[in-house]
């Protein structure tokens, strides 16, 4: 079993979860309510967040019948988190043995070794890649025999005021923090299948405040970023615009709303119940549409412009693959294919094979994937039992294809 809490903008989810014999998960509890204190995933109130937590906490009891919660895993974004690739070297000795489990966690704890800002916390270690010999690209070197190891990895930090904001919002709630996990790893992990992750694709997960975004190329992920904009970022420009309350304007972005206006009939008239007014005002439903789609390409744009900088575009060859509560509306993959031409787009969901509703659940639920496939991976690399302690490899997850 495993616990995960994943703290939105708009929603706080707790997932406990356990794997299946045929290397999947299987969900056993899945609750939500309305988050507090978070903006564009940063704690932007200490007090709210605490009591969100405990909120939360509650709510899981109660759907579990057990007081006691045991290790959380908590999923973590913001515009506060940093990836660079760094690089480990390691001997094997004697030379030309068959490579160990223990040597690859060593290296992969070389190449955490370089120095971090003071201001900065390691969070996450991800193998992209390994090297015996020289031999480039080698997925899993267990096994192998060789004279030398090296690695390639994807490194995960945040700052040092942020992170101790979380930690203190599990310790108050006396929950242990087993290990934090990248959204975007999550995410991508949640909803992406073996072929796409071998191939290379991007992920594009649209929250409430915010837009997670992973690039996963030859198996592995390459790097992650945050843009400050998501469904809530519409909501926004239609009560401006309007003139309209945030209720409304939530009503008529999912009511009427569209990510392409082109597609809406200049004939279709909608209802707008503005601020001030006594009675509904009519409005062609298109200039509705183009508010939003304006929102919505600016969206695209600006996620394909960072994959383009980061110099990973060439190496996504499968799928741009779209996420979240914000990917549900209407025209959502045409827009998206229109911004990414060269593409196969698709929106997507964990999909479980239980029937039950996943909708805007794809890092949680990618996040316990992740967890429980490589729970063996979960190695003490120093003195102490804390999470800063340990490093999350993850190459047989991708490598067995799961």
């Amino acid at each position: 079993m495993v616990t995960v809490f994943d703290l939105g903008d708009t929603k706080a989810t707790a997932v406990v979860a356990s794997s299946t014999e045929d290397g999947g998960i299987q969900v056993h509890h899945l609750v939500s309510i309305p988050s507090a204190g978070m903006k564009r995933g940063l704690i932007s109130d200490q007090t709210a967040v605490n009591r969100m937590v405990g909120a939360l906490v509650a709510e899981l009891a109660r759907e579990t019948g057990r007081d006691e919660i045991g290790p959380v895993v908590l999923t973590i974004s913001g515009s506060h988190l940093e990836g660079s690739s760094v690089q480990g070297f390691k001997p094997i000795i004697p030379a030309n043995r068959a490579i160990t489990h223990q040597d690859v966690m060593e290296v992969v704890n070389h190449s955490r070794g370089g120095l971090v800002p003071p201001d900065r916390t390691q969070l996450q270690a991800i193998p992209r890649s390994f090297r015996v010999d020289g031999q480039p690209e080698v997925s899993d070197p267990v096994g192998k025999r060789g004279s030398k190891l090296e690695v390639s990895t994807y490194l995960v930090s945040g700052h040092k005021s942020q992170i101790s904001l979380f930690t203190d919002a599990m310790e108050s709630n006396s929950l242990e923090l087993l290990q934090f996990v990248y959204t975007p790893l999550a995410s991508g992990i949640g909803v992406l299948n073996a072929t796409e992750i071998d191939q290379g694709s991007i992920v594009i997960d649209i929250g409430g405040n915010r837009t997670d975004i992973g690039v996963f190329v030859s198996g592995s992920l390459a790097c992650g970023f945050c843009l400050p904009a998501g469904g809530q970022s519409v909501t926004s420009d239609l009560t401006q615009l309007l003139q309209v309350g945030a209720d409304e304007a939530d009503r008529l972005k999912l009511v009427h709303g569209a990510a392409m206006a082109k597609d809406v009939s200049e004939k279709d008239a909608i209802d707008v119940r503005q601020m001030g007014q006594m009675t509904a005002r009519p409005m062609q439903r298109r200039v509705l549409c183009e508010i939003i789609e304006s929102r919505m390409r600016e969206t695209g744009r600006l996620a394909r412009s960072l994959v383009e900088k980061s110099g990973y575009m060439g190496g996504v060859r499968a799928s741009v693959v779209l996420t979240g509560g914000g990917a549900k509306m209407p025209y959502t993959k045409e827009l998206f294919s229109e911004i990414f031409p060269d593409h196969r787009v698709r929106v997507a969901e964990p999909n479980l094979g239980d029937k039950q509703e996943h909708t805007g659940h794809a890092a949680a639920i990618g996040a316990a994937h992740f967890v429980l496939q490589t729970s063996d991976e979960f190695t003490v690399i120093r003195e102490g039992s804390g999470w800063q302690e340990r490093v999350k490899g993850f190459w047989s997850l991708f490598n067995n294809k799961t």
